[in-house]
């Protein structure tokens, strides 16, 4: 059996409440509903994390005045509401449709998408420990769930800093070769690349080593992300890699900061190391009249 089908039979609200301990929703909390009964006065919906049924009385279904609820929506259809009144420990929930911002409902939604992947890589991650899925969740999903938003935004970030976010999260040193695997090849995040083009140049009688040292240390900053290209003198490409823009600015920052460190100290000869879009940003000097 493959991983997809397993989640396929695994109930989504054991796996929901195994990631977060929790029986019921509690108000104003989205969730994932699925409409099964239309009536006139309103719409009842299943709550795919807590396994019950809410309601959604009719002046709840839309911001517009509609006499039907079929006028907005159908049966099985899938549904981002709002929990506003939860009685009887859980056992009547009342929720709305109007009150769900756009925003809030793609979020939702994506949250959604993310515990559905998590739980199938989890199931990868079973089979290649020769453990039980519920025991996966329970070591590696849920460890999770107490730094991230859930299980597969953690995942995103072993790929982006290592492994050793396993180590930091508590999963067990036995499963971290296999799950972080399994991670690395499931995983896949869009990459960025920054290209900004260098000037350096200095009338230091050792500028050339210089250069050659400067540059050389700046890419030891983190080898694996940056990149330096001569292209002709004084110019040089530095091409830095990354999963994000904030990532990769921070990274271009220290490399220059190194490489200046490098080249001006103890340099009382004309030496420029700039960014060309440094140099652009610099205001331009008015022409006297």
């Amino acid at each position: 059996m493959s991983a997809e089908e397993k989640v396929l039979e695994y109930p989504y609200h054991e796996y929901y409440k195994k990631l977060t301990n929790r029986k019921h929703p509690a108000v104003d909390e989205l969730v994932i509903a699925r409409v099964v009964r239309i009536e006139s006065h309103g719409i009842y919906v299943f709550l795919d994390e807590y396994n019950v049924e809410a309601y959604i009385p009719l002046k709840e279904i839309s911001t517009k005045f509609i006499k039907h609820p079929r006028e907005v929506v159908k049966l099985n259809q899938r549904i981002v509401a709002k929990v506003y009144s939860v009685r009887k420990g859980g056992l009547v929930i009342n929720a709305s449709l109007k009150r769900v911002l756009p925003a809030e409902r793609q979020r939702k939604l994506q949250e959604w998408r993310k515990l559905r992947r998590s739980l199938i890589l989890m199931a990868q991650m079973a089979k290649e420990l020769g453990v039980s899925l519920e025991e996966v969740i329970e070591k590696v999903g849920a460890k999770f769930m107490e730094y991230y938003d859930t299980p597969y935004d953690g995942f995103e970030a072993v790929v982006r800093w290592g492994e050793e976010i396993l180590r930091e999260v508590g999963v067990p040193d036995e499963w971290i070769p296999k799950v972080y695997e399994v991670i690395k090849e499931n995983v896949k995040l869009k990459e960025v690349v920054l290209k900004q083009t260098v000037l350096i140049s200095s009338l230091a009688p050792d500028a050339v080593d210089r250069i050659k040292k400067a540059l050389s240390e700046a890419i030891k900053i983190s080898p694996e992300k940056i990149e330096v290209e001569y292209i002709s003198s004084p110019k040089y490409l530095v091409r830095i890699k990354g999963y994000d823009w904030k990532e990769v600015h921070r990274l271009f920052k220290d490399f220059m900061k190194k490489v200046r460190a490098i080249i001006l100290t103890n340099n009382k000869w004309p030496t420029t190391v700039e960014a060309e879009e440094e140099i652009e940003k610099k205001p331009k000097k008015r022409k006297r009249k």
